[in-house]
C-alpha cells in the first residue's frame, strides 16, 4: 500500500438511502441556483462585469463584433466563472458534511494559524483534520507553503493526523504540490494526501462511492430536466442573451453597424 494514502478498516458496499437523496438534493438545487441566477436573473448589461477595453482588445480572439457576440460573452463568463466557484463549495460545504464532516472549533477561534484546515471527520475513532483542493491540479505553491508552514504546528496542537482530500482524479494526474508538502516536513506520519475514489471512499466508508455519487446527479438532471421540459435552461440563457444585447444598445447607443465599437466607445468617454 502507497505510504502517502490514508484507509479505513473496513467499507460497507452501499450508501445509506438517506445520504443517496440528500446528495440527489443538493445537487438539484445546485442546478436550481444556477439556473435561476443565469436563466431569470442576468438579463441586463448593468448585471454584467462589462469591461469595453478589454472586450475590444480580445474581439478577434472571441468573435466580438456586435452586442449579441457581446452578451453571450459576458454570460458564458458569468456562467463558467460561477461554476468553477460552485463547485469547490458544493463539496466541501454540501457533500462533505453529508458524512460527517464539520467545521474546526479551533480554526474559529484562530482563523489565520488555522488557514489550510477546512473541516475535521471523525474515521475509525480518530478525528482527522482535512485540507480540501477541487482538483489533481487546483494545488497552487501558495497553497503548498501555508501548508508546510502551518500544518507541524497544527499536528503539535491537536495530535491529530491530517489528510490533504482532492475532489476528483488519480494519484497519477497529481501536479508536483503534494508531495512537495509531504516532502518538505519529512513525510511524517500523521500527513498524507488521498485522491478521487480513495478520498471518497476515506470519508464515506463505503466501497466505489464515486458510483453512486454519479448515480445521484444523473437523478437530480434527470428531475431538472422533466421540470423544465417546456423550455431548456439553453433556450432561457438565449432569452436572456437577447435582453443583455437590447440593453446594451440602449444604454449606449448603438446599433448592428459595421463597427459598433467605434460608437460605443465614443458614447462612453
Amino acid at each position: 500500500m502507497p505510504k502517502k494514502w490514508f484507509r479505513r478498516r473496513s467499507l460497507k458496499n452501499k450508501l445509506d438511502d438517506g445520504i443517496f437523496k440528500s446528495i440527489v438534493r443538493e445537487t438539484r438545487e445546485l442546478l436550481d441556483r444556477r439556473f435561476h441566477l443565469l436563466a431569470e436573473e442576468f438579463d441586463d448589461i448593468s448585471k454584467t462585469k462589462f469591461n469595453p477595453l478589454l472586450l475590444l482588445i480580445t474581439a478577434p480572439v472571441y468573435n466580438l463584433f456586435s452586442p449579441l457576440e457581446v452578451a453571450e460573452r459576458l454570460q458564458l463568463g458569468k456562467a463558467f466563472h460561477g461554476d468553477d466557484t460552485a463547485f469547490g463549495r458544493f463539496g466541501e460545504e454540501k457533500i462533505l458534511p453529508l458524512f460527517g464532516a464539520k467545521d474546526c472549533e479551533e480554526k474559529k477561534r484562530g482563523k489565520g494559524k488555522w488557514e489550510p484546515i477546512d473541516k475535521e471527520v471523525l474515521i475509525d475513532g480518530t478525528r482527522y483534520l482535512v485540507s480540501i483542493k477541487a482538483g489533481p491540479w487546483t494545488m497552487n505553491q501558495s497553497h503548498a507553503n501555508a501548508m508546510i508552514e502551518k500544518l507541524p504546528a497544527i499536528h503539535k496542537a491537536t495530535s491529530s493526523p491530517v489528510v490533504l482530500g482532492i475532489l476528483y482524479g488519480k494519484p497519477e494526474h497529481l501536479n508536483n504540490k503534494p508531495e512537495l508538502v509531504a516532502r518538505s516536513m519529512g513525510h511524517p506520519d500523521w500527513f498524507r494526501y488521498v485522491v478521487g475514489r480513495d478520498f471518497w471512499e476515506f470519508v464515506s466508508g463505503v466501497r466505489d462511492v464515486h458510483i453512486q455519487l454519479f448515480r445521484a446527479i444523473r437523478q437530480a438532471q434527470e428531475e431538472f430536466a422533466r421540470e423544465h421540459y417546456d423550455e431548456t435552461f439553453h433556450e432561457k440563457l438565449v432569452a436572456n442573451r437577447l435582453k443583455i444585447a437590447a440593453s446594451l444598445r440602449k444604454v449606449f447607443d448603438v446599433g448592428d453597424d459595421e463597427d459598433f465599437w467605434w460608437t460605443l466607445f465614443n458614447n462612453m468617454f
